[in-house]
């Protein structure tokens, strides 16, 4: 669970760091404008594989029991994150109305899920995820970022399209990449 909490911590850490721009300013200048990208591309990826690690070797610890109706919850909460995630992938209105939708899209991804499981490990990896989400947005719109200004015609309409195409492609693939098949018919 140690490992999961870390990985967990270093992923929010590594996300805050573009909710101040004095903090972001002086890791571009550390690493140089050019590598920014790169190198935050690399950290996140490590990050991940921390999580991914520390939860594959934590063991079930229940903390409470999950109601029947949270799965369905989550489905509804899940669904919304992934078309707030098409949006953030698109530069249309809706990215500069929600103003962070990446952020509301792991907001709605981890509250759904909180829903749906009620283990230890759970609470760490989306209860984590889920303060990282709102202490981001928080610091971000206290900082006044804002989404790139370019806005594309036609790009609302496809990203709510590719948000719900990549739900419906997650739920083929969450048995596979996950090992919890997403429609139990048995539930």
């Amino acid at each position: 669970m140690i490992l999961l909490g870390f990985g967990v911590l270093l992923f929010v850490a590594l996300h805050g760091v573009a909710a101040v721009p004095a903090l972001k300013a002086m890791a571009k200048q550390r690493v140089g404008e050019r590598m920014y990208g790169p190198a935050f591309g690399v950290a996140s990826v490590i990050a991940l594989a921390v999580i991914v690690m520390g939860w594959r070797m934590a063991e079930f610890i229940p903390v409470y029991e999950p109601r029947p109706w949270g799965w369905y919850v989550n489905y509804l909460l899940t669904f919304v994150g992934f078309l707030c995630l098409g949006i953030f992938l698109f530069r249309g209105t809706l990215r500069q109305r929600l103003r962070f939708p990446m952020g509301l899209a792991v907001i709605f991804w981890a509250a759904g899920h909180c829903f749906a499981n009620g283990d230890m490990a759970s609470l760490i990896l989306f209860g984590g995820l889920l303060v990282g989400s709102i202490a981001h947005i928080g610091v971000a719109a206290a900082n006044g970022i804002r989404p790139s200004l370019e806005i594309r015609l036609g790009h609302d309409g496809m990203s709510l399209i590719f948000g719900a195409a990549l739900y419906g492609i997650m739920t083929q693939l969450h048995p596979a990449l996950i090992g919890v098949p997403i429609f139990a018919l048995s539930r």
